[in-house]
């Protein structure tokens, strides 16, 4: 199979990068950027296109990994290449395979492909992408669709990842899932950072404060699961602490409302690691 890429930013160099390091054959890039396209090409020894036509043609599976915004540009310009019975793939979290369908009307079978992971930089990331996995979602209605389905999953496990296959309807729920996971947490850190600068922090000591703290409990989280990594005042049922936190945050809104939200679902954690324990007045503090 020939795997060809059109769009060369980040996540193109490095899912290219990691499928030529897997033994996977690669027909080249194409990008509207020139200068992108050469350098990605060079970057993963494969070709330079520079037009999309020669690109399609010589590619069996075509990745497109363009800006979410461009995706129903860029598959209605291939739709007019002769496209039938080829495999186009987009990256986006968000989107699922329906926003390629000028290219599956023209006999094309499109998937969205997801790396769970966080891609930064064009030269390194793919160096983690064995450690990501991924999420594939497309159109199974027909037999053909079930094989082309196989030759996607085949590509992933030949990299040795771990996949899920997910319904169409849940691509919204699934990309809504990694935001909270990623970008979210970024947030509540920056929170945290602030109050430490509040307190007289610097940002450096700020920042090395915070840091142990989030590797220990992202490691517990992980290895032992939400429940049993749960510590802090929410578990121990502590409510005159909650309730010392509310009042300290009292003219920060933002942060109050998400003190709470978040409160609010560790409540429901701790009542299934201690059902014996009462949480009436903790609900009753968050819920004012």
């Amino acid at each position: 199979m020939n795997i060809g890429f059109i769009g060369a930013g980040k996540v193109g160099f490095s899912l290219g990068k990691y499928l030529k390091l897997n033994q996977h054959f690669l027909s080249g890039y194409y990008s509207q950027n020139l200068s992108s396209s050469l350098k990605a090409a060079e970057f993963t020894d494969s070709k330079q296109f520079t037009n999309i036509k020669d690109l399609v043609g010589e590619s069996d599976i075509i990745f497109l990994t363009v800006p979410d915004s461009a995706l129903a540009t860029i598959s209605q310009e291939i739709s007019q290449y002769p496209v039938a019975g080829k495999i186009f793939c987009h990256c986006s979290g968000a989107f699922n395979h329906e926003i390629l369908s000028e290219l599956e009307a023209k006999g094309a079978f499109t998937f969205s492909v997801h790396p769970f992971l966080a891609i930064s930089d064009k030269y390194t990331s793919y160096q983690d992408l064995s450690k990501a996995f991924f999420t594939i979602e497309g159109n199974l209605t027909n037999p053909l669709g079930l094989e082309k389905k196989e030759i996607i999953e085949e590509l992933i496990k030949s990299c040795h990842n771990s996949y899920q296959f997910i319904d169409s309807k849940d691509k919204v729920k699934y990309h809504t899932s990694a935001v909270f996971a990623s970008n979210l947490m970024i947030g509540l850190v920056d929170m945290a950072t602030n109050l430490l600068l509040d307190c007289g922090f610097s940002r450096e000591n700020a920042n090395q404060a915070l840091s142990n703290i989030l590797e220990s409990n992202l490691s517990s989280i992980i290895n032992k699961g939400c429940e049993n990594a749960l510590t802090g005042p929410i578990e121990r049922n502590d409510y005159k602490t909650v309730a010392s936190h509310l009042d300290c945050l009292s003219q920060k809104d933002s942060y109050k409302e998400a003190y709470k939200a978040l409160s609010k679902q560790l409540v429901l954690i701790a009542s299934k690691k201690h059902p014996d324990r009462d949480y009436s007045i903790m609900n009753s503090l968050l819920d004012k």
